[in-house]
């Protein structure tokens, strides 16, 4: 159950390039259909459309306008160009203003190409509507305009497509003429614009500046002063040199709190340890010590050497203490002298701070003023500059658009291509074509290849057996047209039977199994007729063996060996029969037992013990039993046998059967643990997938020796790949043609 599992979820082989290419050469048609109908619809309109001519007129557009003369605002060195600069008349190129000017000076209602638009007005037609025709011409009007620019460049072409070659020509150098004018218009506007204003603000600026200089006169009064910047500047260095003072006494002071917070814990200071008077009595005090240790020892404490001893040692130390006192003392001292003297330059600080601060306000005030004078009279100067300017620039013409090639009259026209638009119809229609090939072989979910039937189902493919046509010219034949393997009549089929029959013999180590069931997931798969020419197979290589018709619902072996379908083995089942009903078929060695009277529960027949008795029977007698069962999907039956079965035999029809339903016919038969040797893959179509199977039946002839229908006399190697599917289609047409 396990390894069912692992099968029924085991991953699918991905499609390959050859699988791809199978799909194309089977919708060869449908791919040739949709390309020819690109390539004809292409041609069709290429050659019914108008042909339109485009004539081009290339401008320059400067940054900079040309100065005869000093511009208010104008920067000597040249800007780099701006995107939104270029956008701005690329859209005023494709503006209706403009496109409306133009119209007017050409008369162009009067066009052929145009003049449909007001032929279609009634005769009593408004105002309204009129001006709505107006609108409309306008819009055919700019939807044939292009503006294309130059790529880092100030160059750009403008373009005006047309039927008419030398009207187009017309209208595009119209519209850049129009549009110089248009610019130059504009600045002209600007200037006298420019000029008004700047007249009434040149009377404010006087005005202001007339203010601003008496107030700074009354101020300087008030405060008498003459030359503010050089007392600003002693005070400055007056407050910068205290601050000075003020940062070294603190230092003073911080080293002298220090050296006093030391004295005061009663730590030894460098002063003490460096005084050479000290050093010296700490000297006397330690020979003295060592003295008096050396007397101790030899004399005793009452020695007179001792005493005098000890005298001394008490005199250098009352010195050393004396001398150490005057030190400590010199050090306070100098920590209070420097804390009043940082406290006396503090308070000189803040009086030149405050003095200074006074200063500044004044200045403040002062520069104030003064600025206001400047600023004003800065204003009042420009002003008058740009006046002057301005008015002189007023009739000076100047623009930044100058045309550079002027449109000529157009000899090709630019649409339609008509060698671009066949090609790019090929190469749409062929794509358009191998996209739905591709498209529908999706939609199509049946198992078409023995691959796709291996990689979805996970079983091995035993056999493949090709599309066959009972018919015969031979009228004995025509009594047992399925028959293919005893009446011989297609060699292919018959060798895929046999070699179905040696896979079989071969599928199992040690013995084959004796009891085979074949089936089918859907109806009409062909299961009966492959039991049928399967069981002929064995006959022919071993003796006795036994076709037993199974299917109780829709039995047609007896159809295929034109016998009684009574009795059969639903007598038998039933206990009607004690014997098997067993019939001898042409087939030397091949029996059958017939369906019999179809039963009303099948099911439960096949099923039971007397089925049993049945098979026990009957491997005691044949040595090879053949059951033919219902579908898988329709009934219960099938399951039912398989799992008296030695081995199961899944039949499917090619390109007839859903993915979905083959799986599900595999799954069945593992969940009920039946022998699943593999997958008989019925009715190939070898015309219609020829490129795929001619391989494998060609070589497969070759090997057995046989083929269909009479050799010619010079038969050439077989060429694979693309080159020899073409050479087989160009030799099956040949062939038909001769026919006709």
């Amino acid at each position: 159950m396990e390894e069912a599992t692992q099968l029924m979820h085991a991953p699918q082989r991905q499609r390959t390039v050859h699988d791809y290419f199978r799909i194309l050469i089977k919708r060869r048609w449908l791919i040739m259909l949709v390309f020819f109908a690109i390539v004809a619809y292409t041609a069709l309109k290429n050659f019914t459309e108008t042909p339109i001519y485009e004539a081009t007129v290339q401008l320059l557009i400067e940054r900079q306008t040309p100065r005869y003369i000093d511009q208010p605002g104008a920067s000597s060195q040249p800007n780099s160009p701006g995107e939104e600069f270029y956008q701005t008349h690329y859209k005023l190129l494709e503006s209706r203003a403009l496109t409306k000017k133009v119209a007017e000076k050409l008369n162009v209602k009067s066009n052929p190409s145009y003049a449909s638009i007001f032929q279609n007005l009634p005769p009593n037609a408004d105002g309204s509507m009129k001006q709505r025709a107006e609108e409309d011409l306008i819009s055919a009007i700019v939807r044939e305009v292009k503006v294309n620019p130059v790529r880092q460049s100030s160059l750009v072409n403008v373009s005006f497509s047309n039927p008419d070659p030398k009207f187009a020509a017309t209208m595009v150098n119209t519209l850049a003429q129009s549009y110089i004018e248009q610019s130059l218009d504009l600045r002209f506007a600007t200037s006298q614009e420019a000029a008004a204003w700047l007249k009434e603000k040149l009377i404010e600026g006087r005005k202001k500046l007339e203010e601003s200089e008496a107030k700074l006169n009354q101020y300087k009064r008030e405060h008498n002063i003459v030359a503010l910047d050089d007392k600003e500047s002693i005070t400055s260095q007056k407050l910068e040199q205290l601050n000075k003072d003020l940062i070294t006494a603190q230092t003073h002071r911080m080293e002298a709190e220090t050296r006093f917070k030391e004295v005061s814990r009663g730590q030894p200071i460098s002063e003490v340890l460096k005084d050479s008077l000290i050093q010296t009595l700490k000297g006397q005090e330690a020979k003295l010590i060592a003295e008096q240790s050396e007397l101790s020892r030899k004399f005793g404490e009452d020695h007179p050497r001792m005493i005098r001893v000890t005298n001394e040692l008490a005199a250098t130390r009352s010195k050393i203490g004396a001398e150490m006192g005057q030190i400590v003392q010199a050090i306070k001292n100098e920590y209070y002298m420097a804390k009043a003297q940082e406290e006396n330059l503090k308070g000189a600080l803040e009086k030149q701070k405050g003095e200074t601060q006074d200063l500044g306000d004044r200045n403040i005030e002062y520069r104030v003023l003064l600025r206001d004078v400047e600023t004003n009279r800065a204003l009042y100067e420009n002003m008058l500059k740009s006046l002057k300017t301005t008015t002189a620039a007023e009739n000076t013409p100047a623009t930044n658009i100058r045309i550079v090639d002027p449109a000529t009259i157009p000899d090709t026209p630019v649409s339609p291509r008509k060698a671009r638009n066949l090609m790019l119809g090929a190469v749409l229609g062929l794509f358009l074509g191998v996209g739905l090939a591709l498209f529908m072989e999706s939609l199509d979910t049946t198992l078409k290849t023995p691959e796709e039937v291996e990689g979805w189902l996970e079983i091995p493919n035993l056999a493949l057996i090709p599309h066959m046509e009972f018919t015969s010219g031979n009228p004995v034949k025509e009594e047992f047209p399925e028959l293919i393997v005893h009446q011989g009549t297609h060699p292919l089929a018959s060798e895929s039977y046999r070699g179905l029959r040696t896979t079989i013999l071969f599928s199992t180590p040690g013995q084959a199994p004796r009891i085979l069931l074949v089936t089918s997931s859907l109806p009409l798969e062909g299961k009966s007729t492959t039991c049928a020419n399967l069981a002929t197979a064995m006959a022919k290589a071993e003796p006795n063996v036994l076709l037993v018709d199974a299917d109780l619902r829709r039995p047609s072996l007896h159809k295929i060996f034109q016998m009684a379908a009574e009795p059969g083995l639903s007598n038998f089942l039933v206990g009607e029969l004690d014997d098997l009903p067993v019939v001898e078929t042409i087939v030397p060695n091949l029996f059958v037992v017939p369906a019999g009277k179809i039963p009303p529960h099948p099911s439960e027949l096949l099923g039971s013990a007397r089925m049993q008795e049945f098979l026990d029977l009957a491997k005691s007698r044949f040595g090879r039993i053949i059951i033919d069962s219902p579908p898988l999907m329709s009934v219960t039956d099938a399951a039912i046998l398989s799992t008296q079965a030695e081995g199961v035999l899944l039949v499917i029809k090619a390109e007839s059967v859903p993915r979905k339903a083959a799986m599900d016919a595999r799954d069945q038969l593992l969940e009920v643990n039946a022998t699943l040797l593999g997958v008989v893959f019925n009715n190939i179509q070898t015309q219609r997938n020829g490129y795929f199977y001619n391989s494998y039946y060609r070589y497969h002839s070759y090997y057995t020796g046989k083929d269909d229908g009479p050799a010619p006399r010079h038969r050439r190697p077989p060429q694979p790949g693309v080159l020899g599917w073409v050479k087989n289609q160009l030799d099956h047409i040949k062939q038909k043609s001769k026919q006709a």
